[in-house]
């Protein structure tokens, strides 16, 4: 295993070759997924990101299994930790994506205070999900953030409950941002792709082939950073 760790002003790493190489086979594979182990899972670590994620950004994401529909707008926020590492505001985040995919049937999100990995999602008419990480890896380096996450989410209705496993695996970079000079961007602009898979309720069963996939394209314009 090799593990290169840095921190300066102009570079922040951790990138590991074995998870690199998964990854992106991965997401080569796109989009016949099965369900599969992560190399080296661990979810004692939430996702840490590299420092140019760091403020607000509003995002544009366009699924790309319907160009017909028009890109959802949402607002993402990404802070420092106690570490000083860049982490999501996940239950911030999780509710403004929410919010513009289902308007007002999201009544609210709210985060474990005991762990990063779980969250309930508050819906209408008493319904709500109860959503777990259970795998987690990834690499970044100066130009690339790379992850993929595994979910348990449990949705609860009129007293019936239904599992679900979810997969969603992302991959930003700086944008190439032709035409504009470096002082004209407080911050680069971000580009890149999620891929989503969803598995059913086997929980514990292996090799299951996905029962839906989604892959969205997305880009984040720099608003601010809240002090």
């Amino acid at each position: 295993m090799t593990i290169v760790i840095i921190n300066c002003d102009k570079v922040n790493a951790l990138v590991d070759e074995d998870v690199q190489q998964f990854l992106e086979k991965r997401e080569r594979s796109w989009p016949d997924w099965s369900l599969t182990k992560l190399k080296k899972s661990d979810i004692k670590k939430d996702l840490i990101y590299p420092g140019w994620f760091e403020g607000d950004w509003v995002v544009y994401s366009q699924d790309l299994n319907d160009l017909s529909k028009d890109a959802v707008k949402y607002t993402v926020r990404f802070t420092k930790n106690e570490s000083g590492q860049i982490v999501g505001d996940r239950a911030n985040n999780s509710e403004s994506i929410g919010k513009a995919i289902l308007g007002d049937k999201l009544k609210k999100v709210k985060s474990d205070p005991n762990s990063f990995n779980n969250q309930i999602i508050y819906l209408e008419d008493n319904e709500f999900i109860e959503s777990r990480v259970t795998a987690r890896n990834q690499i970044f380096d100066d130009e690339l953030f790379f992850a993929d996450e595994f979910f348990i989410q449990s949705f609860h209705k009129s007293g019936v409950s239904r599992l679900n496993q979810v997969e969603t695996m992302s991959k930003f970079y700086k944008c190439n941002n032709k035409g504009f000079q470096s002082s004209q961007l407080i911050k680069p602009e971000i580009c890149g792709f999620q891929y989503q898979a969803t598995y059913g309720s086997k929980v514990g069963s292996t090799n299951l082939k996905a029962i839906s996939t989604n892959k969205y394209k997305l880009n984040f314009r720099f608003i601010g950073t809240e002090h």
